[in-house]
Protein backbone atom coordinates (compact mmCIF):
# COMPACT_ATOMS: atom_id res chain seq x y z
CA UNK A 1 0.00 0.00 0.00
CA UNK A 2 0.70 3.52 -0.99
CA UNK A 3 1.04 6.42 1.33
CA UNK A 4 1.38 9.76 0.27
CA UNK A 5 1.47 12.77 2.92
CA UNK A 6 0.77 16.20 2.74
CA UNK A 7 2.02 19.33 4.54
CA UNK A 8 1.54 22.52 5.29
CA UNK A 9 1.36 25.96 7.82
CA UNK A 10 -1.65 27.66 8.58
CA UNK A 11 -3.33 29.37 11.56
CA UNK A 12 -7.03 27.99 10.88
CA UNK A 13 -6.42 24.59 12.04
CA UNK A 14 -10.15 23.33 12.20
CA UNK A 15 -11.11 24.04 8.91
CA UNK A 16 -7.93 22.91 7.53
CA UNK A 17 -8.54 19.71 9.43
CA UNK A 18 -11.80 19.43 7.81
CA UNK A 19 -11.01 19.66 4.39
CA UNK A 20 -8.30 17.25 4.46
CA UNK A 21 -10.50 14.70 6.18
CA UNK A 22 -13.27 15.60 3.21
CA UNK A 23 -10.26 15.37 0.64
CA UNK A 24 -9.74 11.79 1.91
CA UNK A 25 -6.90 11.92 4.69
CA UNK A 26 -6.72 8.91 6.99
CA UNK A 27 -4.50 10.89 9.89
CA UNK A 28 -3.78 14.14 10.38
CA UNK A 29 -1.10 15.14 12.93
CA UNK A 30 -1.24 19.08 14.37
CA UNK A 31 2.25 20.94 15.99
CA UNK A 32 3.44 24.04 17.09
CA UNK A 33 5.30 25.98 14.25
CA UNK A 34 5.52 29.06 16.15
CA UNK A 35 2.24 31.72 15.70
CA UNK A 36 0.97 28.68 13.08
CA UNK A 37 0.60 25.23 13.10
CA UNK A 38 2.01 22.81 11.24
CA UNK A 39 -0.25 20.32 9.62
CA UNK A 40 0.86 16.91 7.91
CA UNK A 41 -2.11 14.59 6.37
CA UNK A 42 -1.77 10.71 5.61
CA UNK A 43 -3.24 9.82 1.96
CA UNK A 44 -4.10 6.07 0.75
CA UNK A 45 -4.38 7.79 -2.73
CA UNK A 46 -2.81 10.08 -4.64
CA UNK A 47 -3.72 14.02 -3.12
CA UNK A 48 -4.98 16.35 -5.61
CA UNK A 49 -3.14 19.27 -4.79
CA UNK A 50 -4.92 21.96 -7.08
CA UNK A 51 -7.77 20.88 -5.31
CA UNK A 52 -6.07 21.08 -1.79
CA UNK A 53 -5.27 24.87 -3.35
CA UNK A 54 -9.29 25.51 -3.10
CA UNK A 55 -10.75 24.44 -0.15
CA UNK A 56 -8.19 24.78 2.66
CA UNK A 57 -7.72 28.13 4.34
CA UNK A 58 -5.15 30.26 4.00
CA UNK A 59 -1.63 28.27 3.92
CA UNK A 60 1.70 28.55 3.38
CA UNK A 61 4.16 25.91 2.02
CA UNK A 62 1.50 23.54 0.71
CA UNK A 63 3.48 20.24 -0.48
CA UNK A 64 2.75 16.41 -0.89
CA UNK A 65 5.60 13.22 -1.12
CA UNK A 66 4.78 9.40 -1.74
CA UNK A 67 6.05 7.72 1.51
CA UNK A 68 8.61 4.82 1.09
CA UNK A 69 7.53 1.32 1.24
CA UNK A 70 8.79 0.51 4.69
CA UNK A 71 9.54 -3.17 5.87
CA UNK A 72 7.14 -2.42 8.94
CA UNK A 73 7.98 -6.07 11.02
CA UNK A 74 11.67 -5.04 10.59
CA UNK A 75 11.10 -1.02 11.71
CA UNK A 76 9.15 -1.98 14.91
CA UNK A 77 12.08 -4.12 16.17
CA UNK A 78 13.82 -0.24 16.57
CA UNK A 79 11.00 -0.52 19.65
CA UNK A 80 8.96 1.87 21.12
CA UNK A 81 8.35 2.78 24.51
CA UNK A 82 5.73 0.55 26.54
CA UNK A 83 2.82 2.29 28.14
CA UNK A 84 1.40 1.79 31.47
CA UNK A 85 -1.37 3.09 31.60
CA UNK A 86 -3.08 1.24 34.45
CA UNK A 87 -5.05 -0.80 34.43
CA UNK A 88 -3.65 -1.47 30.84
CA UNK A 89 0.00 -2.10 29.64
CA UNK A 90 0.86 -1.74 26.48
CA UNK A 91 4.07 -2.97 24.40
CA UNK A 92 5.41 -4.92 21.29
CA UNK A 93 6.98 -7.95 21.53
CA UNK A 94 10.33 -6.94 22.73
CA UNK A 95 9.41 -5.51 25.88
CA UNK A 96 6.80 -8.48 26.47
CA UNK A 97 6.50 -8.74 30.68
CA UNK A 98 8.78 -11.62 32.07
CA UNK A 99 6.39 -11.90 35.14
CA UNK A 100 2.74 -11.34 35.86
CA UNK A 101 2.65 -7.72 36.40
CA UNK A 102 -1.15 -7.29 37.41
CA UNK A 103 -2.15 -5.24 34.64
CA UNK A 104 -4.35 -5.85 31.31
CA UNK A 105 -1.63 -6.59 28.77
CA UNK A 106 -1.84 -5.70 25.07
CA UNK A 107 0.71 -6.82 22.82
CA UNK A 108 0.71 -4.70 19.62
CA UNK A 109 2.76 -5.76 16.15
CA UNK A 110 3.64 -3.18 13.73
CA UNK A 111 1.79 -2.40 10.93
CA UNK A 112 0.73 0.62 8.78
CA UNK A 113 -2.46 1.49 10.76
CA UNK A 114 -2.58 4.69 12.48
CA UNK A 115 -3.07 3.83 16.56
CA UNK A 116 -0.11 2.69 18.29
CA UNK A 117 -1.39 3.80 21.84
CA UNK A 118 1.60 6.38 22.44
CA UNK A 119 -0.39 9.33 21.19
CA UNK A 120 -2.29 11.24 23.50
CA UNK A 121 -5.60 10.80 21.96
CA UNK A 122 -5.29 6.98 22.69
CA UNK A 123 -4.10 7.34 25.67
CA UNK A 124 -7.12 9.94 26.88
CA UNK A 125 -9.30 7.30 25.92
CA UNK A 126 -7.54 4.32 27.97
CA UNK A 127 -7.53 6.49 30.80
CA UNK A 128 -11.51 7.56 30.17
CA UNK A 129 -12.69 3.97 29.75
CA UNK A 130 -10.84 3.23 33.21
CA UNK A 131 -12.65 5.50 34.82
CA UNK A 132 -15.93 4.69 32.93
CA UNK A 133 -15.77 1.10 33.85
CA UNK A 134 -15.43 1.39 37.46
CA UNK A 135 -18.75 2.92 37.33
CA UNK A 136 -20.87 1.27 34.01
CA UNK A 137 -20.82 -2.50 32.66
CA UNK A 138 -21.83 -1.97 29.07
CA UNK A 139 -22.54 -5.09 27.08
CA UNK A 140 -23.19 -3.70 23.60
CA UNK A 141 -19.91 -2.03 22.47
CA UNK A 142 -18.80 -0.44 19.40
CA UNK A 143 -15.32 1.05 18.73
CA UNK A 144 -15.76 3.33 15.84
CA UNK A 145 -12.37 3.93 13.77
CA UNK A 146 -10.36 0.96 15.45
CA UNK A 147 -7.11 1.39 13.78
CA UNK A 148 -4.59 -0.86 14.85
CA UNK A 149 -7.25 -2.31 17.38
CA UNK A 150 -5.82 -1.03 20.51
CA UNK A 151 -9.13 0.40 22.16
CA UNK A 152 -10.99 -2.88 20.92
CA UNK A 153 -8.78 -5.13 22.36
CA UNK A 154 -8.29 -2.97 25.82
CA UNK A 155 -12.68 -3.15 25.90
CA UNK A 156 -12.60 -6.91 25.46
CA UNK A 157 -9.98 -7.59 27.67
CA UNK A 158 -11.27 -5.52 30.13
CA UNK A 159 -15.18 -6.65 29.97
CA UNK A 160 -15.14 -9.46 28.21
CA UNK A 161 -17.86 -8.76 26.30
CA UNK A 162 -18.41 -9.21 22.38
CA UNK A 163 -16.65 -5.90 20.64
CA UNK A 164 -17.48 -4.49 17.09
CA UNK A 165 -14.54 -2.36 15.58
CA UNK A 166 -14.86 -0.68 12.29
CA UNK A 167 -12.52 1.61 9.98
CA UNK A 168 -12.47 2.65 6.73
CA UNK A 169 -9.18 1.81 6.21
CA UNK A 170 -8.46 -1.98 5.08
CA UNK A 171 -5.09 -2.23 6.67
CA UNK A 172 -6.63 -0.76 10.12
CA UNK A 173 -8.93 -4.11 9.49
CA UNK A 174 -6.24 -6.44 8.95
CA UNK A 175 -4.26 -5.18 12.22
CA UNK A 176 -7.44 -5.47 13.91
CA UNK A 177 -7.89 -9.38 13.09
CA UNK A 178 -4.06 -9.63 13.68
CA UNK A 179 -3.79 -8.21 16.83
CA UNK A 180 -6.60 -9.45 18.04
CA UNK A 181 -5.53 -12.86 17.71
CA UNK A 182 -2.19 -11.89 19.40
CA UNK A 183 -4.01 -10.90 22.19
CA UNK A 184 -6.04 -14.00 22.41
CA UNK A 185 -10.09 -11.81 22.22
CA UNK A 186 -10.16 -12.73 18.34
CA UNK A 187 -13.65 -14.22 19.23
CA UNK A 188 -15.03 -11.45 21.17
CA UNK A 189 -14.23 -9.00 18.35
CA UNK A 190 -16.10 -8.60 15.21
CA UNK A 191 -14.43 -6.34 12.73
CA UNK A 192 -16.31 -4.08 9.83
CA UNK A 193 -14.50 -2.13 6.88
CA UNK A 194 -17.00 0.87 7.39
CA UNK A 195 -17.24 4.53 6.44
CA UNK A 196 -19.13 5.69 9.48
CA UNK A 197 -21.94 3.15 10.71
CA UNK A 198 -22.63 2.52 6.81
CA UNK A 199 -21.69 -1.09 6.75
CA UNK A 200 -22.11 -2.46 10.23
CA UNK A 201 -24.17 -5.11 11.40
CA UNK A 202 -27.83 -3.66 11.35
CA UNK A 203 -28.83 -6.10 13.95
CA UNK A 204 -27.39 -4.00 16.77
CA UNK A 205 -30.25 -1.22 17.30
CA UNK A 206 -28.12 0.55 20.04
CA UNK A 207 -24.50 0.60 22.08
CA UNK A 208 -24.46 0.79 25.76
CA UNK A 209 -20.72 2.04 24.94
CA UNK A 210 -19.13 3.74 21.58
CA UNK A 211 -15.80 4.86 21.62
CA UNK A 212 -14.45 7.05 18.19
CA UNK A 213 -11.03 8.16 18.23
CA UNK A 214 -11.08 9.76 14.76
CA UNK A 215 -11.03 13.50 13.00
CA UNK A 216 -12.51 16.45 14.36
CA UNK A 217 -14.70 16.96 11.47
CA UNK A 218 -15.64 13.48 10.76
CA UNK A 219 -16.91 13.40 14.80
CA UNK A 220 -18.83 16.69 13.50
CA UNK A 221 -20.36 15.14 10.30
CA UNK A 222 -21.10 11.74 12.27
CA UNK A 223 -22.99 13.54 15.35
CA UNK A 224 -26.58 12.63 14.67
CA UNK A 225 -25.82 8.74 13.42
CA UNK A 226 -23.77 8.13 17.09
CA UNK A 227 -26.46 9.75 18.81
CA UNK A 228 -28.63 7.75 17.52
CA UNK A 229 -27.06 4.58 17.97
CA UNK A 230 -26.25 5.02 21.66
CA UNK A 231 -28.34 3.57 23.92
CA UNK A 232 -31.84 5.88 25.28
CA UNK A 233 -31.83 6.34 29.12
CA UNK A 234 -34.59 3.92 30.13
CA UNK A 235 -35.23 3.00 33.76
CA UNK A 236 -33.10 1.27 35.06
CA UNK A 237 -30.95 1.37 32.52
CA UNK A 238 -28.96 5.19 32.81
CA UNK A 239 -28.39 5.48 28.96
CA UNK A 240 -25.25 4.99 26.94
CA UNK A 241 -21.75 6.44 26.86
CA UNK A 242 -20.40 8.03 23.80
CA UNK A 243 -16.46 8.29 24.30
CA UNK A 244 -15.02 10.71 21.60
CA UNK A 245 -11.09 12.19 20.54
CA UNK A 246 -9.02 13.27 17.99
CA UNK A 247 -9.84 16.50 19.39
CA UNK A 248 -7.85 19.54 20.09
CA UNK A 249 -7.97 21.44 23.31
CA UNK A 250 -9.22 24.37 20.91
CA UNK A 251 -11.84 22.22 19.06
CA UNK A 252 -13.47 20.52 22.34
CA UNK A 253 -16.13 23.18 22.73
CA UNK A 254 -16.74 22.68 18.76
CA UNK A 255 -17.39 19.31 19.78
CA UNK A 256 -19.48 19.94 23.18
CA UNK A 257 -21.91 21.95 21.37
CA UNK A 258 -22.35 19.59 18.74
CA UNK A 259 -23.35 17.04 20.85
CA UNK A 260 -25.73 19.46 22.62
CA UNK A 261 -27.30 20.28 20.30
CA UNK A 262 -28.51 16.10 19.95
CA UNK A 263 -29.50 16.09 23.41
CA UNK A 264 -25.86 14.93 24.75
CA UNK A 265 -24.87 15.79 28.09
CA UNK A 266 -20.80 16.09 28.59
CA UNK A 267 -19.51 13.86 31.89
CA UNK A 268 -16.26 14.22 32.15
CA UNK A 269 -12.67 15.06 30.15
CA UNK A 270 -9.45 13.85 29.87
CA UNK A 271 -7.02 16.34 28.71
CA UNK A 272 -3.10 15.41 27.66
CA UNK A 273 -1.26 18.11 26.52
CA UNK A 274 -3.09 19.60 23.26
CA UNK A 275 -5.39 16.38 23.02
CA UNK A 276 -8.90 16.54 24.64
CA UNK A 277 -10.85 13.38 25.06
CA UNK A 278 -14.82 13.40 25.82
CA UNK A 279 -17.16 11.45 27.57
CA UNK A 280 -20.51 12.29 26.82
CA UNK A 281 -24.22 10.94 28.20
CA UNK A 282 -27.62 10.83 27.12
Amino acid sequence: MQIWKVILTTNNVDTAEESLSHAGAGAVFITDSGNQKHIEAYFQTQPDLNRLEEVLPPHQNLAAEILPPLDWVSHSQTGLPVINQPPFFIFEALNRPERPNGLINIELQAGRAFGSGHHETTRGCLMMLDKLLKRTQPKHILDLGCGSGILAIALAKATHQKIKASDIDPEAINMTLRNSCLNHVRQLIQVYESDGFNRLDNHQKSYDLIVANILTGTLKRLANELTQKLAPARYPNAGGSLVLSGILNTQQQQIVATMRQFGLRLQEKVILEEWTTLCFRR
